[in-house]
């Protein structure tokens, strides 16, 4: 039996280690500042469909000057980044900007031990069969050419971003909405215009000629606002009723449709809707009757009021019609042994042979870390971060509206159905989840507690999950990890404006975000993406928080996440709540935290 004298001795510098990289906090006096330059491939489904042929790095050639979102600050050993400063490949440097590829870190074994860098090496080893993931690249110098291509790509595509709410404000008569984001636009649109004068690879015919090109771009993209702007206020306000009270006709024709079961859920989600408009759904009869909109007393107020109303209403659109295309009755049974799976049994207890075989806080934590991925439990490291963040936040937690979707036009299995088809199944999957639970509490007490006895217990049970994974093989009838839904998670980081449009912007930064049996925190070298392949899009109205977690809000202040899960991940006891901490910076310099949370309560 192995004993704790092998290992505990440098439990406290390496548990300090650990912590240190994951603090919120100050720095220790030994750790110095690195810039490093991101990858961030696109299109976003690339971090969990990889093609060489149509995934681009689009932060190749980037510079911190002009593309931010493609750089991060990271605290290192400052023994590592006096290394990096000499020997990096991947340094560069232009004017007073200095900086790394982030590929420059993976040559250091001591950086690679670190939880991120094997939360993400553990998940991807788990369903390597259906995450295709990008690979480490490494670093590659770009030419004066392709810094010029891709500055262009990069700003092309912002207006892109900046310019679609403003198009769908004329299609869809948001007037109120529309004449903030026009002023928005012309505001960026100038710094972006003082971006092309000041790069350096450009000739001021170069210059002159992109600023031309964006122009025409925005011109195009948002003529359909500019011809709402042609029409009176009136029948502005008369269309725009019009098209608001045709999908609430549409939405309720719809519900009607579904069973009664989940008619309820849906009416239950509805109240998150009444704040901005109460559409007093009800029964009549087979039917369902709403208070529809009129342009008697409608007001800019209550315009700006029906933007929030009109997302929300959307995305429950978006469930309704899902769950009118759930599996049902007639689903078509798949024999156990071609239906595609991860070695849950296998991957467990191998962790738990490195750990026996060469004991130590390090394998210990891996084991842990295999346990959370596995069985979706937030890690006890995740839950001190998240603590100590939570110390710091204002308010009381915002919740989000979660809403389910159809991944590409796929049939949803909805986990109710997921259980009638294999009913041993969600027995399996709740055992696993409470055994997980307490093979976590055993590894706290072997880390603060040594006994033989604790590692027995350890063992019987990472052998009761090995079993309880080889009766699933035997039983499985469904495909379970294939991608087949999407979750929209709403969050309204104004909700002390009553539904009206912020008139400030703010810089938003994701300090924490658990998930799946990870987490991040913007410490990590990992990116977010990078660590959570499921995420499809974290995002405001005109613009992304990824790859990084910062971002710029919008006049409709709505954070919304996309995850794109497989029944396994939408139906497993262990993966129903997912918590956020994001600080919110004013024009004034005033900074808060507050708490996110959401339930992944799917029927």
């Amino acid at each position: 039996m192995f004993r704790k004298t092998s290992w505990q001795g440098a439990l406290q510098p390496v548990t300090a280690a650990l912590l240190c990289l994951l603090s919120a906090q100050g720095m220790a006096n030994n750790q110095c500042s690195v810039n490093l330059q991101l990858v961030n491939y696109a299109p976003q489904s690339c971090y969990a469909e990889f093609n060489a042929q149509s995934c681009q790095d689009v932060c190749i050639g980037a510079d911190p000057e002009f593309n931010q979102a493609c750089f991060k600050a990271l605290s290192l050993p400052c023994d590592v980044a006096s290394d990096m400063a000499a020997q990096a490949t991947g340094r560069q440097q232009r004017g007073s900007y200095t900086w790394y590829h982030v590929s420059d870190l993976l040559k250091y074994p001591a950086l690679l031990t670190e939880l991120h860098i094997f939360q993400a090496e553990l998940y991807r080893t788990l369903y390597n069969d259906f995450v295709f993931v990008p690979g480490d690249g490494g670093f590659s110098p770009a030419s004066d050419q392709l810094r010029r291509e891709n500055f262009r790509l990069a700003l092309i595509t912002k207006l892109g971003t900046l310019t679609e709410p403003l198009r769908y404000a004329g299609l869809y008569r948001r007037y109120t909405l529309g004449v903030q984001l026009e002023q928005e636009l012309q505001q960026q649109l100038a710094a972006m215009n003082g971006q092309i004068a000041r790069f350096p690879y450009y000739s001021l015919a170069q210059k002159a000629a992109l600023q031309d090109e964006l122009k025409t771009l925005a011109d195009q993209q948002i003529r359909y606002w500019t011809l709402l702007k042609k029409y009176s206020p009136t029948q502005i306000t008369q269309s725009r009723v019009s098209h608001l009270n045709k999908r609430m006709s549409s939405f309720a024709a719809e519900l009607a449709k579904l069973p009664s079961a989940q008619q309820n859920k849906i009416l239950a989600k509805l109240a998150a809707l009444a704040p901005y408009y109460d559409m007093q759904l009800s029964a009549c009869g087979e039917q369902y009757c709403y208070q529809a909109l009129s342009t008697t007393g409608f007001t800019a107020e209550l315009d700006e009021k029906l933007v929030y109303f009109e997302l929300l209403l959307g995305n429950l659109n978006n469930e309704v019609q899902a769950l009118s295309n759930a599996y049902n009755e007639n689903y078509q049974y798949i024999p156990p042994t071609l239906i595609k799976r991860p070695d849950f049994g296998g991957f467990v207890s191998g962790q738990m042979q490195q750990y026996q075989q060469k004991p130590s806080l390090h394998a210990l934590t891996r084991l842990e870390t295999a346990i959370n991925v596995a069985f979706l439990l937030q890690g006890r490291t995740g839950q001190e971060v998240l603590a100590a963040l939570q110390a710091q936040t204002v308010g009381e937690p915002i919740q989000a509206l979660t809403s389910l979707a159809s991944f590409e036009q796929q049939p949803v299995l909805l986990c109710q159905e997921f259980s009638r088809i294999a009913p041993q199944m969600q027995a399996i999957q709740l055992e696993s989840f409470e055994l997980a639970k307490q093979a976590r509490e055993l590894i706290d007490l072997i880390i603060t507690t040594w006994d033989d006895s604790l590692l027995e217990q350890l063992t019987a049970i990472v052998n009761r999950l090995n079993l309880l994974a080889m009766q699933s093989n035997q039983i499985a009838t469904v495909d379970q990890f294939s991608t087949d839904r999407t979750i929209a998670v709403n969050w309204n980081l104004s909700e002390h404006l009553g539904g009206r449009l912020a008139t400030e912007n703010q810089l938003i930064e994701l300090e924490y975000l658990d998930y799946d049996g990870m987490f991040w925190t913007p410490n990590m070298s990992a990116t977010i993406p990078e660590l959570f392949p499921d995420i499809a899009e974290l995002s405001t109205m005109t613009g992304t928080l990824l790859p990084k977690g910062v971002g710029n809000s919008a006049a409709v202040n709505n954070l919304q996440l996309v995850l794109q899960q497989s029944p396994y991940s939408a139906c497993a006891t262990g993966n129903k709540v997912i918590n956020a901490v994001v600080k919110l910076t004013d024009h004034n310099g005033v900074t808060s935290r507050r708490v996110l949370t959401a339930t992944l309560d799917q029927m």
